[in-house]
């Protein structure tokens, strides 16, 4: 019994078919017989039995509880054979969103010496949600991770870095500017752009939408923040944002506040696995961060 064994197995419980499974792994059917035929060797019971129709093959209550344990150890290997790996290259890989990249960034690179020690490090972009995906099966590190709720994992080392509220932006044009605060029915009668679906932007504008029966008209999302800005400046409508650094740049836009009951935040985490191994690099990085959060302050 190999890894390889519980690699067929696995596959087979999924299709059911031993002409698959060869055929995946690039191997002869004998192959894949003989090693779930060791499997059965060591656990001393059947683990597949024949269907009624003798065309395909079934799970047996024990083929059914390896198939399930299987999944987290095969995980576990493959988690394993990325840590080496990146330790033998001697890089950490860690995630930034790219819209949180920007901000953390601007503070990060204020002195020389996180200019030259953010080089030690492997950046990986992508979306909050791809990247905890990638943290989770061991393709990162470390990643700062964006949601609209506070993220809790049972594997996972969670600190938050910062949180504020959406808010939102009008044209100075826009009748709305004349207002401090409002309520999200009062900026239904606006159309909405947005960032593109997927990010805890869009996620907190359907929870707001939801709460008013899906009222809101959307024009068009965008991935672009200035394209969204220059759009909004221009009057053409209106949108829900973070107050992000190019927000807060351009003239010509109205940040308002919504009142407590329609109020949404946004939160900013960094995680790590709880097994990970931990190197001077990771310690100082986490400290960074940390320093960044309870000293600079990445609010405002």
């Amino acid at each position: 019994m190999n890894l390889r064994d519980f690699e067929y197995f696995s596959f087979l419980g999924d299709v059911l078919s031993f002409t698959l499974v060869a055929k995946k792994f690039n191997v002869s059917q004998p192959s894949v017989s003989y090693a779930v035929k060791r499997l059965e060797e060591y656990y001393g019971c059947n683990l597949i039995e024949k269907s009624s129709l003798h065309r395909s093959i079934l799970l047996t209550r024990e083929g059914k509880i390896l198939k399930k344990q299987l999944k987290s150890i095969l995980e576990e290997f493959k988690m394993i054979e990325k840590a080496i790996e990146h330790a033998k290259q001697q890089k950490v890989y860690v995630g930034f969103p790219s819209l949180i990249k920007t901000r953390v960034f601007s503070k990060l690179f204020k002195t020389e010496d996180n200019v030259d020690f953010i080089s030690n490090f492997e950046l990986i972009s992508g979306s909050s949600t791809d990247l905890l995906s990638k943290l989770l099966s061991g393709q990162l590190e470390l990643s700062l991770l964006g949601s609209v709720t506070p993220i809790q994992h049972p594997d996972l080392n969670v600190k938050l870095l910062y949180s504020y509220e959406f808010k939102i932006y009008v044209s100075e044009d826009n009748p709305l500017a004349q207002k401090s605060q409002i309520t999200f029915e009062e900026a239904l009668a606006y159309p909405f752009i947005l960032l593109e679906d997927g990010l805890s932007h869009t996620k907190a504008f359907d929870h707001l939408n939801d709460k008013h029966h899906g009222k809101a008209k959307v024009l068009v999302h965008f991935s672009d923040i200035n394209t969204i800005g220059q759009l909004v400046k221009s009057n053409v409508g209106i949108t829900l944002m973070t107050p992000y650094l190019p927000f807060q740049n351009m003239k010509g836009l109205v940040e308002i506040s919504l009142v407590s009951e329609d109020r949404e935040m946004f939160y900013v985490q960094y995680a790590f696995l709880k097994k990970s191994v931990i190197n001077d690099n990771f310690t100082k990085l986490i400290q960074v961060l940390d320093n960044l959060s309870n000293k600079d302050g990445l609010l405002y």
